[in-house]
């Protein structure tokens, strides 16, 4: 009964590893080029997501795109600079946000987002969701927000540039999520916005906000005061001192 007992527990831990393998084995990558010589499979943005399965990456090399994406599955949107372009850039034209993540446990890197909507939920990256990953991107002159979490748990929001929008980080209805090592500045009606309970620092660092002039006594990069967010009673405990040489960088 023992040996048998083991066996089975054997083969259940053998059929597990067999999926998880199976599993990264089967993910995709789905490359997007602006042009149809540049050796991609998809030249639109929204149809390689529609045609991703969970846990695809959705590559974007550099070019400028337009409309509004939406991602609609847990896979990874990664910009990739190409040919020595810049990051892909994506357009709203005025109208909603550049890019809205609907889907649980998804990723935005490395894209470029601009000109959304004016409307108080229209972002560069609006996330409408929860346990995702929103890192490395430049959101700029956005009508709205640069990053809007609305309704979201759980998500890491890290190393971000948020310059330039009508805002520059607003959160809604959210709770739980990690901001950290962002840039947000010459946003022109608030910086950072919060009407709940988040984490914006890591415990070690925090973000970098262009209305907040602090002091470095010990110049450790970091302010000797913590900065307040408004709306509820979140605050950052570590907030970024930033210097011109780091903004022109970013």
């Amino acid at each position: 009964m023992i040996k048998k007992n083991i066996k089975l527990v054997s083969g259940l831990v053998l059929l597990v590893i067999l999926i998880a393998v199976g599993m990264a084995q089967g993910a995709a990558t789905l490359k997007v080029c602006e042009c149809r010589a540049c050796g991609c499979q998809y030249l639109s943005i929204q149809e390689a997501i529609d045609k991703a399965s969970p846990g695809d990456v959705v590559l974007v090399r550099s070019g400028n795109f337009h409309g509004n994406i939406n991602v609609t599955k847990p896979i990874s949107l990664i910009g990739e600079r190409w040919h020595g372009g810049d990051l892909p850039l994506i357009n709203a034209d005025g109208n909603g946000s550049a890019i809205t993540v609907n889907a649980d446990k998804a990723t935005v890197e490395n894209i470029r987002v601009t000109n959304s909507g004016n409307d108080s939920s229209d972002a560069g990256i609006r996330v409408v969701s929860d346990n995702c990953t929103i890192r490395k991107n430049t959101a700029s002159q956005n009508g709205g927000a640069g990053i809007i979490l609305e309704n979201a748990r759980n998500c890491t929001v890290q190393d971000n540039v948020a310059r330039g929008n009508a805002y520059g980080i607003n959160l809604f209805n959210s709770s739980d999520n990690d901001l950290y090592q962002n840039w947000i500045y010459n946003n022109t009606v608030i910086d950072a916005f919060d009407d709940d309970f988040n984490h914006w620092d890591s415990g070690v660092k925090g973000n970098y906000y262009g209305s907040f002039n602090c002091t470095d006594e010990n110049n450790d990069t970091i302010c000797d005061s913590a900065y307040n967010i408004t709306g509820a009673a979140s605050f950052d405990r570590y907030p970024m001192v930033g210097s011109a040489l780091s903004l022109l960088l970013r």
